[in-house]
């Protein structure tokens, strides 16, 4: 059964109406019925709806500990977290950098292309539709869509553009849903190049406002600002950056609710979740026990000290107790709504927070540190009680930049690929797991700069059945 992980086996597949989670693809038997499936713009509302089902899966955003997603797995192999000795040690061989071929981030690797090939039926069908503004922003949510996900996937499997060359290899870049295909990669430039086309396209196209939980205009500013900073490319962050309009930081006061979906007062964009899709993010954290919160992971004891207690997120992100009678930092960032199931909370790719940071750190990099600090004072003063700006400048803003991306940013999903795209190896600390720091020590420490499981690893699957996909070096 390993073939379910083919990007062959999924651009075979069709799509059908069902009642199940898939319920919005569309599974014709041939190229008539994928027609008849594309041609009214209720179709098209079900396919585009489709798009948002597949970030929902557990192997992309609906994060959970038993499935390599994009939420969580960039964490685990980073040095915020310290694995717990008393929980279940869950995706333990991506904690030690021991993912290979075998069993390496399969799960995210089908559910982004699962993605893409639902946007392509999109955008090979949108003509069937008369020219209007509703058909535009189809196109647009499935570009974007897809050029999102080929990001996501592209991060993971291939070299940050701000440290590798254009002739690195990319990953297969999907334009397609004919069965036949077996794609190479292409080129480390050539996929970026495919993934800013998409996204440029899309803002052109897509609704200034889409539903709650939907793409629009700002979601794709957002990801622009992300790549492009990815890519060491400070000028476009900041253009994409300031494209993002009508949103604001999120207060101090109100800060909690962000991760109790109570607000959405800086969420750019979230992952809708609701009780019958059966996604409960958190639990790839924590679980809740007659013996109190059984972690998975808990916060490295170095990165906890790094929260000021005057910091609010500190509170929100942390709690302190006993699991058994021994006393852990536990992760209770997803631990669920007001009200409703334990754990379950929408995912939030995108959050004005970040865009803030990204703003600052590409003002710092081209010597604009007065525009740098307004940023990045922004965030800290919505964050820190009494709050009074340092006034950094050089190398100290730039340091105060990154210390608050990292304590902002902390579990999603962010971390990995920041130590990635600046060069720099994971150190993680000689703390143990529990709460004063003590207790069972990481195994493994270093992950030094540029080592090959930086990029993860081709499945073996996925190989076997294409002959044309080539492995990252060193597996």
């Amino acid at each position: 059964m390993k073939n379910k992980f083919l990007i062959l086996l999924i651009l075979g597949l069709m799509f059908s109406f069902s009642a199940c989670e898939d319920e919005l693809e569309l599974f014709p038997q041939d190229a008539i019925a994928t027609e008849l499936g594309y041609q009214t713009v209720t179709d098209f509302e079900n396919a585009a709806k489709g798009l948002y089902s597949g970030f929902r899966r557990s192997g992309y955003y609906g994060a959970t500990s038993g499935a390599a997603s994009i939420y969580f797995i960039p964490d685990v192999i980073s040095d915020d977290v310290i694995i717990n000795s008393n929980g279940r040690r869950s995706r333990e061989t991506f904690y030690d950098w021991r993912f290979d071929e075998d069993n390496s981030s399969q799960a995210f690797w089908l559910s982004a292309y699962k993605v893409i090939q639902r946007a392509n039926l999109i955008l090979e069908n949108i003509d069937n539709l008369e020219d209007s503004p509703q058909k535009e922003n189809y196109r647009g949510e499935a570009l974007a869509a897809r050029g999102i996900a080929h990001f996501d996937l592209a991060k993971f499997y291939a070299p940050s553009p701000a440290q590798g060359s254009d002739s690195d290899l990319g990953i297969p870049y999907v334009t397609s849903t004919a069965s036949d295909l077996l794609p190479s990669r292409g080129s480390l430039g050539d996929t970026y190049s495919k993934i800013l086309d998409d996204l440029n396209n899309a803002q052109r196209a897509i609704n200034e406002v889409n539903p709650r939980g939907r793409l629009n205009k700002n979601v794709v500013a957002a990801a622009l600002s992300r790549i492009y900073l990815f890519s060491g490319d400070f000028e476009n962050t900041l253009n994409a950056a300031n494209m993002v309009n009508d949103v604001s930081e999120v207060s101090r006061e109100e800060f909690s609710n962000v991760w109790k979906d109570a607000t959405e007062t800086s969420v750019i964009w979230r992952i809708v979740v609701t009780q019958p899709d059966n996604v409960n993010i958190g639990v790839a954290w924590l679980q809740e026990s007659p013996d109190g919160i059984r972690s998975e992971y808990n916060v490295d004891y170095a990165l906890y000290q790094l929260y000021q207690d005057n910091d609010i997120r500190k509170s929100v992100y942390f709690e302190t107790s006993d699991f058994a009678g021994t006393p852990y930092n536990h992760i209770v960032k997803y631990r669920g709504r007001l009200t409703g199931n334990a754990n379950e909370v929408d995912p939030k790719p995108y959050r004005y927070s970040e865009v803030l940071l990204n703003k600052a750190e590409a003002y710092a990099n081209t010597n604009q540190d007065d525009e740098a600090l307004e940023a990045l004072d922004e965030l800290r003063s919505n964050r820190y009680e009494d709050f009074e700006s340092p006034e950094e400048s050089g190398q100290s803003l730039k340091d105060a930049i990154a210390l608050e991306r990292r304590l902002e940013l902390a579990f999603e999903g962010i971390r990995f690929f920041d130590l990635k795209r600046k060069g720099l190896p994971v150190e993680r600390s000689d703390f143990g797991d529990l709460a004063d720091g003590t207790g069972e020590e990481a195994e493994f420490k270093l992950l030094p700069a540029g080592n090959f499981r930086f990029n993860m690893a081709i499945g073996e699957g996925e190989r076997n059945a294409n002959e044309n996909m080539q492995q990252n070096p060193g597996y």
